[in-house]
């Protein structure tokens, strides 16, 4: 039957999968040349009312309304003869879960270069949040922010040409990169939690920059309010995450500061990721520089109390593809996918397939990549890869050595890092770089 688009389209009116029908003693012919005049003539109109079971999706806001308005409509439009034989309906309703619809970010760049300062911002602009209000308010904040520290970098700047002029030295340029990433969605399969991670990295002089992680959780609700730990993990949070971060640091004391950490903070900095929260600490804060920005991921669902975990890797039967040419069948068996889900690909066979060098150093298990003007490094055991000049990314997966003496990557490493053509479909795994 087709549809009144206009008259009832709310019931999501479609033929085949859901359609709204009306049971009719009797076949029903009515003249609409009254209605239409000269425009349509001698056209009759069949309407063959039937419930089916799986008829009568509809907005829950309209369920009542709707039944009202399309019903009174096709009254109107008969003689009253015909109303008078129209029986009582009484719709058939089929509950579905509803589904949350996700937002996305976009990205407004900024880049400026000259003799003083190197500008290069991905400004995220966020869409899709249910409350407008809210994101409008988020999007303006997270710009006004890149806009303070472009304007504070410009007057550091220029405050150093002029003392490195007096005191007979040549001036580094500076350097101001923001790049972001969103951790989760707002939709159905983050349980409506939204996360945006914002890394701004700061080169002023010196051996090395400094990167300041900003993290924006927010509950995707009509009325959106900011998540917070204890929203999480109830009143008794403090106590709970300090306890799993000390056993953490226990278990793996070298990379932090002796006797540091003593407990998070009020305003603790954190990000959402595929159900956990991801606990996250400055520069500086309770490691040396070395160790970037530690994390410490705390399963949300569980209330941070992790189920066992398998004592060997899931393995993928794949074909692993580089630069165009099939990778040896050893390698191909090789990638596996990790307890999260992600797939883990051999790094050293993949890495230099795509014209990367590859340098290890044992002593911090680390690999070091170089090709023509690139370079990237990363650590066994840390959820931290460095490209360039860049902020760290987080790829949800550190760098792991199995038992083979191999270390894999998660495969987003090739395409967020590497920026390299990744496609994984059909059990053939591709990746791609000119």
């Amino acid at each position: 039957m087709g549809c009144f688009h206009h008259t009832i389209e709310p019931l999501f009116c479609r033929t085949g999968r859901a359609q709204v029908q009306f049971a009719l003693r009797d076949t029903i012919v009515f003249p609409f040349s009254k209605l239409f005049g000269s425009l349509i003539r001698h056209i009759s109109v069949r309407l063959i009312f039937q419930f089916s079971e799986e008829a009568f999706i509809m907005k829950s806001r309209f369920k009542i309304l709707t039944i009202g308005i399309a019903g009174f409509c096709l009254l109107t439009a008969a003689p009253q003869s015909y109303a008078e034989a129209l029986p009582q309906a009484v719709p058939v309703l089929i509950s579905a879960p509803a589904v949350q619809q996700a937002a996305t970010v976009t990205t407004k760049p900024i880049k400026e270069k000259n003799d003083l300062i190197t500008v290069d911002l991905s400004i995220p602009v966020i869409e899709g949040l249910k409350d407008a209000h809210y994101q409008e308010e988020l999007n303006d904040l997270i710009y006004r922010q890149a806009m303070k520290d472009m304007d504070t970098l410009k007057t550091q700047a220029a405050e150093e040409v002029v003392h490195a002029k007096e005191a007979g030295y040549e001036m580094r340029p500076y350097e101001l990169n923001i790049q972001y990433k969103l951790k989760a969605d707002g939709g159905s399969g983050s349980g409506g939690m939204f996360s945006l991670q914002i890394l701004t990295y700061t080169y002023t002089g010196g051996a090395h920059g400094g990167t300041r992680s900003d993290n924006y959780n927010v509950w995707n609700e009509q009325a959106a309010k900011t998540i917070e730990l204890k929203n999480l993990f109830g009143e008794g949070y403090k106590a709970f995450i300090d306890e799993k971060i000390k056993q953490a640091i226990a278990s793996n004391p070298d990379p932090y500061f002796p006797d540091t950490f003593k407990g998070i903070s009020d305003t603790q900095n954190f990000y959402i990721e595929r159900g956990d929260a991801v606990i996250q600490f400055a520069q500086y804060e309770i490691a040396p520089y070395a160790s970037g920005m530690p994390e410490f991921r705390i399963p949300i669902a569980t209330n941070g109390t992790p189920g066992e975990q398998p004592t060997q890797p899931e393995a993928v039967p794949t074909q692993l593809v580089l630069n165009g040419k099939p990778a040896s069948p050893e390698e191909a068996a090789s990638v596996y996918k990790a307890d999260s889900g992600l797939l883990m690909i051999p790094l050293r066979a993949s890495a230099e397939a795509l014209g990367y060098t590859i340098q290890w150093d044992a002593e911090r298990q680390a690999a070091e990549l170089t090709r023509d003007n690139q370079w990237t490094i990363l650590q066994q055991g840390k959820d931290e890869y460095v490209y360039n000049k860049m902020a760290p990314l987080s790829l949800g997966e550190a760098p792991v050595i199995q038992s083979d003496g191999k270390m894999y990557v998660p495969l987003a490493f090739f395409s967020d890092v590497l920026k390299a053509e990744v496609t994984s479909e059909g059990g053939i795994v591709s990746i791609q770089l000119q």
